[in-house]
Formats: C-alpha cells, structure tokens, sequence
C-alpha cells in the first residue's frame, strides 16, 4: 500500500489499528476493498431518497452505509452516520439536515482520496 494513501486515509478518520487488524494484517487487501468503496451507492441513494421524503429507502441506504463503514473503519464519519440511522429508523426525518451535512462533505473528502490513489 502506497504510504501516502494511508496516512491520508488515517487523517481522514480511519481507524487504522481496528482495520488493520480486522484485516489481518494484509494492508493490500484493505487497500482493494477501500477501492470497492467507490462502487457502494448507499450514499446517492440516501441523497436520492432523502430528497424524496422516502424514509423507509433512505434508512435502508444508510444503515448500508453504516455497515459498510462500520467495516472498513471510516470513523471519520461514523457517528453522524449512525445518528442519521436512528432519525430514520424511528420514521422520522426531523434534524436529518445535520446529521447529512456532516457526512456528505466528509464523504465527498474520502471519494477524493480514493480515486487520487485508484490505479
């Protein structure tokens, strides 16, 4: 794994002791699957459905990008994921905005990354 992509990761939020050890180790195969990140549309479909009004498809999107997230220790904006996750599974959309705010940028930073260093 290239030393700059990994510190960038690492500034960005990942939590890099959890991956590292979730993934044994291997820092090339951590490197594949932030690469498969790019291909996640949980977030254009949380976006989408959001602007919709539609909270069962937004939820349902976001609790993928929880998961996803969650598994590829992007700490650098987990919790604002998981709090959108609970405005949404209660059925509600109330404080959504924020809680989107803060994640959309920070996602929009990671994407940046990971295509600077996509092959």
């Amino acid at each position: 794994m290239d030393a700059g992509f990994k510190t960038e990761l690492i500034n960005w939020g990942v939590d890099w002791n959890e991956i590292l050890d979730r993934f044994m180790g291997n820092e090339d195969l951590i490197a594949r699957f932030m690469f498969k990140f790019l291909n996640d549309t949980s977030m254009n479909d949380l976006t989408k459905y959001l602007g919709e009004g539609n909270i069962s498809e937004a939820f349902k999107a976001v609790h993928t990008l929880k998961g996803v997230s969650a598994n590829l220790g992007l700490k650098g904006f987990l919790t604002p994921v998981c709090e959108l996750t609970e405005i949404l599974r209660a059925g509600s959309m109330e404080g959504y905005e924020e809680k989107y705010n803060q994640i959309k940028p920070k996602y929009d930073e990671l994407i940046i990354i990971l295509q600077k260093y996509q092959s």
